[in-house]
């Protein structure tokens, strides 16, 4: 992590008065839009929702939107962007889950001055995932591994109920202390080119996917730490 990223997050702690994860999941989401948790805002459906809900005459526009702004406007905006723009509070800009993981751990770090973890492309059991597209983030405490995920804070799957609800309505979910449960399953990491582990060695977390086995993905492609 360099100067400019800690200076920016030192600054907004101070601005917010950051000491908790609970603070965090406060104010991130003031600045940061998840345009799943929060379709509505930039109206950003993913097709399969488009076609629910529209006319087949509009499927295009609103597809197409999407992806302009998955593959355009997130991807150009970077965590001192999303930093920056938590100092001016002029507008929220669009992230996914993976822009809220890493701005969160480079917040955290700065709190508790001790390394946080991004854990990446991973299969969660509170959210409607074909894929293990999420990205949550990680920190040893007690001796243990404190799973959190600060995308989480507008709506999430209740399995039991079969259906989306806010995150105080899930029993026992807890988006800054995630018990296991709600993310451990057969499906939660990857079993090609072999069979993925996320492990507390020596108070440090070890994902044996770091550097990324995957000759066409970057390193840090599924596993990040900031400090």
């Amino acid at each position: 992590m360099n100067d400019e990223l800690r200076e920016l997050a030192r600054a907004v702690i101070e601005k917010y008065h950051l000491a908790s994860l609970d603070d965090i999941l406060r104010e991130v989401p003031k600045t940061m839009c998840h345009v799943l948790q929060e379709s509505d805002v930039f109206e950003t459906w993913p097709a399969d929702i488009v076609r629910l809900k529209f006319p087949e005459e509009h499927w295009d526009y609103y597809i197409s939107r999407y992806e302009h702004f998955r593959d355009e406007v997130i991807r150009n905006l970077t965590p001192q962007d999303y930093l920056r723009e938590m100092l001016g509070q002029t507008q929220r800009l669009p992230c996914f889950c993976s822009e809220m993981a890493d701005v969160s751990a480079i917040l955290y770090s700065q709190i508790i001055n001790k390394p946080v973890y991004s854990l990446r492309n991973i299969f969660v059991n509170y959210l409607y995932l074909p894929r293990p597209w999420h990205c949550i983030n990680a920190v040893v405490e007690d001796n243990r591994i404190r799973y959190f995920d600060i995308s989480a804070y507008a709506q999430v799957l209740d399995r039991k109920r079969r259906k989306v609800v806010k995150p105080a309505e899930l029993e026992g979910f807890d988006a800054t202390d995630i018990a296991f449960d709600f993310i451990e399953s057969p499906r939660w990491l990857q079993k090609e080119p072999y069979q993925r582990k996320i492990e507390l060695t020596a108070g440090e977390i070890k994902d044996n996917f770091s550097p990324s086995p995957l000759e066409d993905k970057p390193s840090n492609e599924f596993f990040r730490a900031f400090h």
